[in-house]
Parts: C-alpha cells; sequence; structure tokens
C-alpha cells in the first residue's frame, strides 16, 4: 500500500499535475495551503506557478513550491504516522516553507533540492531507514533536522555531521535547541570548531546561551577566551595546549600573534590523532602554510637562496606540512625546491618516520604530490624495504572508513597513474584486492564499489590501454571517455555556446587581453562591447559564439550575460573558469546538466571535480594539477573552439597532441606548466567519481 502511495505521488510530481491549484477542496484550505498560495503570488500573480525569467528554473520552482511540499503533505497525511507525529511533521513542513520570501523565491534550486530531501526524510521516518537518508546530504540534513529531532538517531547524527558542517550546526540550533542532547551537541561542535563557533556567542543567542551551562572544560576555555582576550584572537585555535595545560589563554593570544611561532605552535597540535578543535586547526594550518608558499611563488624569479630564505629553519616535518596544505596553490618549482629541502632534513630520521612524527596526517595527499611530481621513487628510497610496503599499503587500504567522502579513494586513483614503480603497483593492486575481500565480508556497500572501481580501472585492464576506454565506458555505464560527438555540443542550441568567467584580480587583465588576441584573425569576429566581449567562428561548418565578460565588469559583466541567456533560454554549453583556484566556486555553481566541457583555467582539485560533476554527470573537464597560466589556456581554448566549429567530433587525444605540438615551443616554463594540464579521458579523478556516483546509485 505504501510503495503504490509513493508511486502515485511520484508520478503526479513528474507529470506536472500536483500544481498550487491541484488541490483545492475546503479540506485543504489549511496553513499548508495557504503557505503555497503565499509562495504562488510572490511573482506578483496567483496562478499555480512561480516566474524566475528562466525555463528551466520555472520547471523547478514548480517542483520546489508545489509538488514537493504538497506530496509531503499528502505522504504524512495518508501514512499511518501516530496522529501526534503527524502533526509534528506538518508544523515543520510549515516552516521549511516559511523560509520561502521575496528575496529568496529564485534560489528554486536550492529548495527544490531541500524539499526533496524533506520528502525523503519523512518517507525514511516511515521506513525506519532515517539513518541512511541523512548522510545522503548531510548539509541538507542539518537544515532539516527539525522533522527529526524527536528521533533517537538525532543527537548522534548531529554530533557525525558536525565534523563536515560545524557551521549549519549552529545555524539551525534553534531546531533542536529544546531537546536535551542539544547541550551535547553543542559543545561538542563547540570544542571541535571553536573559530566558528566564536561567530555566534552573541547576547540572546542560543548557542551561547547553550555553551554558558556546559561543564565541558574546553568549552569553559572558550569562554574565558572570549571574555578576557576576545573574538579577534588566534588562541580559539590553540586550545588543545591550553587546555591540556601546556600553555595559558595570554600566552596562546601571544602565540598567535607571531605567524612562525604560531604555525609551530599549530603544526605540534596536529601531530596528535585527535586535537582538540581540529576543524579550526585544519582551517588555519592551511591559510598559515598559504601565506608562506605562496610568498615562495611569487618570488619564482629570485634566486633560491632568497627565495626559499622564509623557511630555513623549518624542520622537515614542518617543510611536509607546508606541501600537503597547499596542494592546489604551490608552483612546481615551489614544491621542487621545498622537497629538497625537506629530503636534506630528515637527518636521522627517514620519510616513514617523518611521516609517523605528523601522525600520518594528510599522507596519503603527500604521496599523490610526489608521485604527480616524480619524486615518490626518491622518498621511498629513504626507507626500508619493509617501511616501503608498510607505507603503501597503509596509502591503498580502509579507503571506505570515512563515510560520505571518497577524496582519499580519488587520491589514491590519481596517484597510481603517475607511479611507474612495477613493485609499488603490484602492492596497491594486491593491496585493492585483499580490501575488496573484507569489505565484502563486511557488506559495506561503499567499500565494494571503492575497491571493485579500483581494481577495474588499475587492475583488470590496462590503463589507457587498447580498449581500456570502451571497458571502462562499459562496466560503469558512462559516455565514450575519449571522444566527445559533435551533435552532443549542437543538441541543446542551434550553435556551441560558451561563456567565460573573468575575474577582476591583478592577473584578469592580461590574460583577458592575451585570450581576445588569440583569436584575432580572419577566422573569428570579434565584437567588443561595454561590458563583455563576443567572438563568432565564420571559418567553419558549424557556428561558435563566445561570451566572455571583462575583467574589469566582473560583476555587471557576468549578471549580464547570464540574464541575456536567461531571456533566450539558452543554457552555455561550454563554461570556462579563467581566474584563481579561490574563484573557482562562484564559476562551478553556474554549472547546469546541460553544460557539456568545462575547462577549469586553475587547478582541478578533488572538491572542483566533485562539485561540477554533482551538477552536470556527463561533463568533459580540463583541469590542471597545479595553477593555471594564460600562455597554457588560451592555446587549449582555441584548439577546441576550432575543432568544435570543423564540425569533428572531439578526439581528446589527437587534440591535445595538437596543443602539445604547438607548446613544446615555448619557453620551458611555460611547456613544464602544460605537461601540469589534464584532458578529460586522462582526469582519473573525475572519472573515478562519475563511477563511483553511478555505480552507488545502482
Amino acid at each position: 500500500m505504501k510503495q503504490a502511495l509513493i508511486f502515485s505521488i511520484l508520478y503526479f510530481i513528474w507529470t506536472g499535475h500536483m500544481s498550487g491549484q491541484a488541490t483545492t477542496g475546503s479540506e485543504r484550505m489549511d496553513f499548508i495551503r495557504a503557505e503555497i498560495q503565499r509562495i504562488d503570488k510572490l511573482d506578483g500573480k496567483e496562478d499555480g506557478k512561480v516566474e524566475t525569467r528562466d525555463s528551466f528554473k520555472n520547471v523547478l520552482s514548480h517542483r520546489a513550491y508545489f509538488a514537493w511540499p504538497d506530496s509531503i503533505d499528502s505522504y504524512i497525511r495518508s501514512s499511518d504516522f501516530k496522529e501526534v507525529d503527524k502533526k509534528i511533521y506538518r508544523d515543520y513542513l510549515f516552516r521549511c516553507l516559511r523560509r520561502v520570501h521575496g528575496n529568496n523565491f529564485r534560489r528554486v534550486a536550492y529548495f527544490e533540492e531541500l524539499f526533496h530531501h524533506l520528502f525523503k526524510e519523512v518517507v525514511a521516518l516511515h521506513d525506519n531507514k532515517l539513518p541512511a537518508v541523512l548522510k545522503q546530504n548531510i548539509k541538507l540534513s542539518i537544515q532539516t533536522c527539525g522533522i527529526f529531532r524527536y528521533e533517537p538517531v538525532a543527537e548522534s547524527f548531529l554530533c557525525f555531521a558536525s565534523r563536515k558542517e560545524p557551521d549549519e550546526i549552529f545555524r539551525n540550533v534553534d531546531d533542536f535547541a529544546e531537546r536535551l542532547y542539544a547541550q551535547h551537541v553543542i559543545d561538542y561542535t563547540a570544542v571541535y570548531a571553536p573559530e566558528v563557533a566564536k561567530k555566534y556567542m552573541l547576547i540572546n543567542n542560543p548557542v551561547l546561551d547553550i555553551m554558558k551551562k556546559s561543564t565541558d572544560s574546553a568549552v569553559r576555555v572558550i569562554l574565558k577566551i572570549t571574555d578576557d582576550i576576545g573574538k579577534k584572537s588566534n588562541a580559539y585555535v590553540l586550545l588543545d595546549a591550553i587546555v591540556k595545560g601546556k600553555m595559558t589563554v595570554k600566552e596562546a593570544d601571544a602565540i598567535g600573534a607571531n605567524p612562525k611561532t604560531f604555525f609551530a605552535a599549530l603544526h605540534e597540535i596536529r601531530k596528535q590523532k585527535s586535537p582538540l578543535a581540529a576543524y579550526s586547526l585544519e582551517k588555519e594550518l592551511q591559510i598559515q602554510a598559504l601565506k608562506v608558499v605562496r610568498l615562495i611563488n611569487d618570488l619564482h624569479n629570485e634566486k633560491a637562496v632568497k627565495r626559499f630564505s622564509g623557511v630555513d629553519d623549518f624542520t622537515s616535518d614542518q617543510l611536509y606540512t607546508l606541501i600537503v596544505y597547499t596542494e592546489e596553490d604551490i608552483f612546481t618549482s615551489t614544491f621542487d625546491g621545498i622537497f629538497k629541502r625537506l629530503m636534506s632534513r630528515l637527518k636521522d630520521d627517514n620519510g616513514f618516520t617523518m611521516i609517523l612524527k605528523t601522525g600520518d596526517n594528510h599522507f596519503r595527499t603527500f604521496i599523490k604530490q610526489c608521485a604527480g611530481y616524480g619524486k615518490l621513487d626518491s622518498f621511498l628510497l629513504t626507507m626500508t624495504p619493509d617501511q616501503r610496503s608498510i607505507l603503501m599499503i597503509k596509502f591503498a587500504a580502509n579507503l571506505d572508513k570515512d563515510e560520505n567522502d571518497i577524496s582519499q579513494a580519488v587520491e589514491v586513483a590519481d596517484a597510481y597513474t603517475s607511479i611507474k614503480d612495477l613493485t609499488i603497483q603490484r602492492i596497491l593492486q594486491q593491496t585493492f584486492g585483499i580490501e575488496l575481500q573484507r569489505v565484502s565480508k563486511e557488506n559495506s556497500k561503499r567499500g565494494q564499489v571503492i575497491y571493485g572501481l579500483l581494481l577495474n580501472l588499475f587492475v583488470n585492464q590496462g590503463l589507457f590501454g587498447k580498449d581500456w576506454y570502451n571497458s571502462v565506458s562499459s562496466t560503469y555505464k558512462l559516455p565514450p571517455l575519449d571522444v566527445l560527438p559533435s551533435k552532443k555540443l549542437f543538441e541543446t542550441n542551434r550553435k556551441c555556446i560558451w561563456q567565460i568567467y573573468f575575474y577582476d584580480d591583478p592577473d584578469g587583465d592580461v590574460s583577458f587581453k592575451d585570450f581576445v588576441n588569440t583569436f584575432n584573425d580572419s577566422l573569428w569576429i570579434i565584437e567588443d562591447h561595454k561590458l563583455y566581449v563576443k567572438l563568432m567562428s565564420i571559418g567553419g561548418t558549424m557556428f561558435v559564439d563566445i561570451y566572455a565578460n571583462k575583467p574589469k565588469a566582473e560583476y555587471e559583466g557576468q549578471a549580464w550575460l547570464e540574464n541575456y541567456f536567461d531571456s533566450l533560454d539558452i543554457t552555455p554549453d561550454v563554461l570556462v573558469h579563467r581566474g584563481h583556484s579561490y574563484y573557482a566556486y562562484k564559476t562551478i555553481e553556474k554549472t547546469k546538466p546541460d553544460t557539456k566541457i568545462f575547462v577549469l583555467g586553475s587547478c582541478g582539485g578533488y572538491h572542483n571535480l566533485s562539485d561540477i560533476i554533482d551538477k552536470s554527470p556527463e561533463v568533459s573537464i580540463i583541469s590542471s594539477k597545479q595553477i593555471g597560466v594564460h600562455m597554457v589556456n588560451n592555446p587549449i581554448l582555441r584548439a577546441l573552439a576550432d575543432n568544435i566549429s570543423s564540425g569533428k567530433d572531439i578526439n581528446w587525444q589527437a587534440l591535445w597532441d595538437k596543443v602539445d605540438k604547438k607548446l613544446k615551443h615555448t619557453p620551458p616554463a611555460i611547456y613544464d606548466k602544460w605537461l601540469d594540464y589534464i584532458p578529460p579521458h586522462k582526469n582519473l579523478g573525475a572519472i573515478f567519481i562519475r563511477s563511483y556516483n553511478r555505480l552507488l546509485e545502482e
């Protein structure tokens, strides 16, 4: 009976029959219906739909504001929930609907996702399968925790979730503040992320009210720092040392004011397996490491003595920490220089004991980086044969242990492609097989997917060898990996439409001018507008239109182009990010299901790749292991645009060979940067994520 009800509800959702006007009887004219009608009027008229000036968003808005809320309400009413539970669930649905107002109703993608998730939670409550559903989307589960705040799983889930999204725990405290477990959840989260907690320590804020009632010694220290020193202090991040009596609050504040001593103190605390304030430690270590590494990057034209003088007194394990916390920003030459100094300072240690000293902190990242930069062999040679085997087994084992996070598995996949030593390859392959047996006995679905995928990618088939692409595509139901059919790029629009996002930073203007000059010939027409340029192909059999905002018009230009595309019901086929990695999220959030190619003109770390694929599962991604440079980005864009305008399918290897031939004549520093770029068919991180998502869905 229940399954039939769910099927009926979903049928109405996807066929559009559950609109705001679908149920109009007096029975339904209650507080839920009144809220849906209120949202209906936000666009200025009550007509069973919400106009967003975007056809795709209009479809989402129907689901977000009418179909999902109506289906949630119908499910609650029709189920065999107790009457008291029905009231709790419907009251919470009302509260969620109240979040939609005149200033945010066009955020339909968010609200569609939120109400869809709420529907899944209600069904899971009925089926006693709530924990699995909550972990599918931790952030949304926290934002809708009011629906399950009375359930036994609430406390354990919120503590688990705080390790991923502490900010969301504090932000949504009102949903569970009256529950007895609120004290434990807030204490746990505050001690884990004190730098986040301090933002909510305000008069009349429930977070502060709950913390003041705490008997936890670490929470009392956080309150003392606020009272004695103030929120600007860096002492919060040194919470572990203060609580354990290694320094006073005032000493921690003084240390936090000196960058070198602060980094050293953070580094020492992070060596522990489970230090207090772990979340804040991670964030602050990255900030401090980036300050050092970016300075070395900026001095790339200076002699090594001057360039690396800032790390002359760093120990080998401190240099290790600099490397692993700056993966997406460190230049190749910077890595080489720091690695050289790390190796020279091992002294009585070797690579194995050094990693042990750090508590194995981010050791998979370090091994991946060493493999990618061709340094793994020399690093492993500092160890005994047994130590090498132990380290590589640890590297490949227990990749299923971190729930809802496959970043470690992606790092192993990325590293494997750079490992040429056959002995190391065999160790990894054997470990994959042993681990697959383990996770199969444990009946771990995630584990079986991770290790089954690793075995298929790297053991059962020769990597990038004959029939490899066809095998992977067939096994994991992916589109062809090495070829993108031309027709795919013209099925959404009559032309292949590009949108390039430039940003107003010091490099933006130079990069933009070089980009325009790259297309300044008889095969392209360039239209110069106030906020943007438009480039149109005239030399091929198919039409390509490229729109790029001017860097100085970052906000106005990007917004104008987006509104222009919306008005014509156009979704760009190709998105290009041209800016530093810290701007990447702004471009990535523009990705839509119809995006065919994403050129990430900056480093393509795990989270960037994952976020793009979440939005467009079959997108082809061009990225770099390191920082992108316009001298490489522009030749790639020109070769890609010419290929598309020719009407030929994109053979990624052939295109890559063409660009390689051109860039071989550039200065060595530019060519070295080019070698860090990854085409879609060899982007193991992206392939792994896409395959993992497919298999887990099945």
